[in-house]
């Protein structure tokens, strides 16, 4: 709210005193005779009672006024800070209660936008933009050491070509399916493009070794897949790479695991190179 906005409501509040005391001092002696020599001392009282009366309103107003913009500003902070859960929370009616509910949708749309722009449209799995985000604000857990596992799906152009497209997105469903149900809870799956999945977290305390993991995986497609395709095998190629958040950054890290990926992918499938 500007400064001169907030002079010119203390005006009106302290005329509206003013105002409210000379017409009480008019009209009071109509009601209850004053004594002549007091008429003067009644209106000077009268008038007065009536500034500290537009005072004690525009405090009021002006407390309100300050809380509401502090409550918005904390809200739309923590909008621009990047936190789009955050939300205004009074429960009001009338102008106060558009305004809150406005704010809550636009901010809800804009998080509905954000999550739609980081989210792969086939596989419901965050996108490489999400992956980019990761690595851009750094928000890794506080450990050492972090994993990235390159996917790329084995012979997916021949898939696409002998049995169509939408067979194509039935193996890319079933993939991503068995991903997340083969990531460790601290990690997250990321469809990268096409055929290519990543799998992002920290090296776990009981890491399994790169032939187990690959196993792991390729036992959950196969039941994952056994239902939509029962024609072919679905495989995987897989490459890892461990580093240091803080060391390096998402290019060098995902080139590193995609050469180690088409290494894998040189051998019989499955297999994983670090």
């Amino acid at each position: 709210m500007r400064y001169n906005y907030l002079h010119g409501m203390a005006l009106v509040y302290l005329s509206f005193g003013i105002v409210v005391g000379v017409a009480f001092s008019l009209i009071m002696p109509l009601v209850i005779p004053v004594p002549a020599e007091l008429q003067r001392l009644f209106t000077i009282a009268s008038i007065s009672a009536g500034v500290l009366l537009g005072v004690l309103n525009f405090c009021l107003f002006f407390a309100f006024v300050r809380r509401c913009i502090t409550h918005f500003q904390s809200v739309l902070t923590a909008v621009r800070a990047g936190d789009l859960s955050a939300r205004a929370s009074f429960r009001s009616s009338g102008m106060i209660g558009r305004m809150t509910r406005d704010l809550n949708r636009t901010i809800a749309h804009l998080e509905k936008t954000r999550n739609d722009v980081r989210t792969d449209d086939l596989t419901r799995l965050p996108n490489r933009v999400a992956l980019q985000q990761v690595f851009r604000d750094h928000t890794f857990l506080p450990t050492s050491r972090y994993a990235l596992y390159f996917l790329d799906v084995d012979q997916f152009k021949i898939i696409n070509d002998t049995y169509g497209h939408l067979t194509g997105d039935r193996v890319l469903r079933c993939v991503a399916d068995a991903l997340q149900h083969t990531i460790e809870n601290e990690q997250t799956a990321y469809r990268l493009s096409g055929d290519e999945f990543i799998v992002l977290g920290p090296v776990p305390s009981h890491d399994l070794s790169n032939e187990e993991w690959a196993e792991r995986l390729h036992n959950r497609i196969d039941q994952t897949c056994a239902v939509s395709i029962d024609t072919f095998t679905v495989r995987v190629s897989v490459g890892r790479y461990d580093f240091c958040p803080r060391e390096t950054d998402f290019l060098t890290v995902l080139a590193q695991a995609d050469d180690t990926m088409y290494q894998a992918k040189q051998q019989r499938s499955p297999s994983v190179f670090t």
